[in-house]
């Protein structure tokens, strides 16, 4: 393609309507171009197609393929496949009718075909004012804003030369996963919001969430049922959170306002199925008539386009429930199985939410895990066998705070047999692939714990002067990934401090010698190992890992990669130990 243009122009009746200009090179071979439009909000009409002979367009005729979008998340998706004749420059044209100005909340900055040149006007009458900020602009090669002010209007224009990504299936719908491209986020507000764009969405919302409560008798008698003689808020908010995630099938989003306005809670107790904007309010109902006060908000998981930090539709792809206990936020996400209440909600780490209420709205910026809140502890008790020199013993392996969650996931998808065979391999794989017996684990409210037997072979040998041991099966300093370095993007998940002690008893006697320490820091990292002969016959390696990032970016992808490749260094040289004189 040579260019893509868009001309949007807002009504005074708040509808709006696109025109999309695309011009294709020459090509040797027939091609089909989709576009993709929700039959429940947009109106495609006026579809055009011409040949381009210098600056005169010739009209031809028209071949389109009508194709319904068959997935069960998406209900309201439609594809018109246009077939772009080969051996000719051509220009299609078309209109896009919405009748949902909210629905103009983002300009793509970004294509999946090779494109030279995207352009956008926006046409806002003087009744409204245009909002905008764009993110990842840094990684375009050309962009150029201007705005022009007429007697009736303001015409913004937007150039750039796109960036070029690979598309994904989803990405046609406008969900946006694990992606950092250019998008310009936008939102249309009337003049009685100029300067107070946050409170027209939050108003906006709270208005069409408002005929989606309201619960019955059924419900209500439900939910007294539940709470019978139960007083204090704290446990009554713990007792229908866990009803809700046990008894509520998560169903996957929908497109268009159905990503964002929930069913109504009597449909959604009665289906006993949702998704996060139909879970959390029903929940949120479900609180408020228990005397618990609470607000809906919108958010942006970790793997979202953008954060939820502009008032835009673009800016959210996810819905939770807040609530309030003496002046505290409680975060709580029904569609997360594994979130305890009153600690941040996982995927929300370091993201900001519109908390939509009746006050205008707010943002706030959600809170990580401390890595002292996540632990893993390494107990392993260890002795080389004096007839085959295996190293054999016990282990013990404590997770706690969400540093299970991984685990805990598996547990809760697979169920406890599937678990087994799955924790016994997870298992092997963290203490370097060795063969574990007679694992056992126990789950509780404070983490995972494991024990099991462990015998690794390959690891020691010795000549008439010293015994060699390495320790490269000690556990990686990051799970469950299995590359020694990362790559930027990786979701780690959770901050978290890992502990490690190894003893190790020996089959013959050594000189003992200094502790052997290393030491490594960097912003939000640190690595301390240790090696010290407790006894002629004992040594002991122990390691103290902090890890406080849940995204490998570039920022910090360098110093990770460079305590990973320290540490992989550490436990690969061979440990000499010299034998006792005597």
């Amino acid at each position: 393609m040579k260019l893509r243009s868009e001309q949007i122009s807002i009504q005074k009746d708040s509808t709006f309507i696109r025109k999309i200009a695309i011009s294709f090179e020459e090509n040797d071979a027939p091609r089909v171009y989709p576009i993709f439009y929700d039959t429940e909000l947009e109106l495609l009409s006026d579809i055009k197609l011409f040949e381009q002979k210098g600056k005169r367009l010739k009209k031809l005729y028209l071949e389109t393929i009508d194709e319904e979008v068959n997935l069960d998340y998406i209900t309201s998706k439609k594809i018109k496949s246009v077939v772009i004749p080969a051996e000719k420059k051509v220009q299609l044209t078309y209109l896009v009718s919405c009748n949902e100005l909210m629905y103009l909340s983002s300009l793509p900055l970004f294509s999946y075909n090779q494109i030279d040149t995207l352009e956008y006007q926006i046409k806002v009458p003087n009744e409204f004012g245009i909002t905008h900020n764009t993110i990842y602009k840094d990684s375009l090669s050309f962009y150029s804003i201007d705005s022009t002010k007429t007697e009736n209007d303001v015409l913004l224009k937007l150039k750039v030369a796109p960036k070029k990504v690979e598309p994904d299936p989803l990405q046609f719908f406008g969900i946006y996963k694990n992606m950092k491209v250019p998008l310009m986020r936008t939102l249309i507000i009337p003049n009685s919001f100029e300067g107070l764009p946050a409170k027209y969405m939050n108003d906006w919302y709270l208005k069409s969430v408002l005929p989606q409560k309201g619960l019955n008798t059924t419900v209500k008698e439900k939910l007294d049922a539940l709470t019978l003689n139960v007083t204090d808020a704290s446990e009554i908010v713990n007792i229908i959170y866990d009803y809700v995630r046990r008894n509520f099938k998560y169903v996957a989003i929908e497109i268009g306002m159905g990503a964002f306005i929930p069913s109504h809670v009597n449909s959604v107790y009665l289906n006993k199925q949702g998704d996060c904007k139909d879970l959390s309010n029903f929940l949120s109902e479900a609180l408020r008539y228990k005397g618990i006060e609470c607000d809906l908000a919108l958010a942006a998981t970790f793997d979202h386009i953008s954060d939820c930090d502009f008032p835009s539709l673009s800016s959210a792809n996810h819905v939770i429930c807040v609530a309030y206990i003496n002046d505290e936020k409680i975060l709580l996400d029904p569609t997360d199985p594994i979130h305890l209440q009153g600690t941040p909600v996982q995927s929300l780490q370091d993201r900001t939410i519109l908390i939509v209420n009746s006050e205008g709205g707010s943002f706030y910026k959600v809170n990580r895990f401390k890595p002292e809140q996540n632990i893993i502890n390494y107990q392993l008790d260890l002795k080389i066998n004096s007839d085959n020199d295996i190293v054999e013993g016990a282990f013990q392996i404590d997770y706690k705070g969400i540093s299970s969650n991984y685990l805990r996931r598996i547990l809760d998808i697979e169920g406890q047999m599937d678990f087994n065979v799955f924790s016994h391999r997870f298992l092997e794989e963290v203490l370097g692939n060795q063969q574990i017996s007679n694992l056992d684990y126990t789950d509780s409210s404070k983490g995972l714990n494991f024990k099991g037997d462990i015998s690794i072979k390959g690891k020691t040998f010795s000549d008439e002067s010293n015994r060699y041991l390495f320790i490269d099966f000690l556990p990686r300093l990051i799970d469950p990934e299995s590359r020694e370095t990362l790559i930027e993007g990786t979701y780690i998940g959770n901050t978290f401090k890992k502990i490690l002690t190894a003893k190790i008893s020996l089959n013959e006697p050594i000189e003992t010698f200094e502790t052997i320490e290393h030491y490594h820091k960097g912003d939000g990292l640190s690595l301390r190992v240790m090696i010290s002969a407790i006894s002629d016959s004992v040594i002991e390696c122990q390691y103290s890992f902090v890890f406080d990032h849940i995204l490998t970016e570039k920022e910090n992808i360098d110093t990770i990669n460079k305590i990973l490749n320290s540490f992989k260094n550490i436990i690969n040289e061979p440990i000499v130990l010299k034998k006792h004189n005597g």
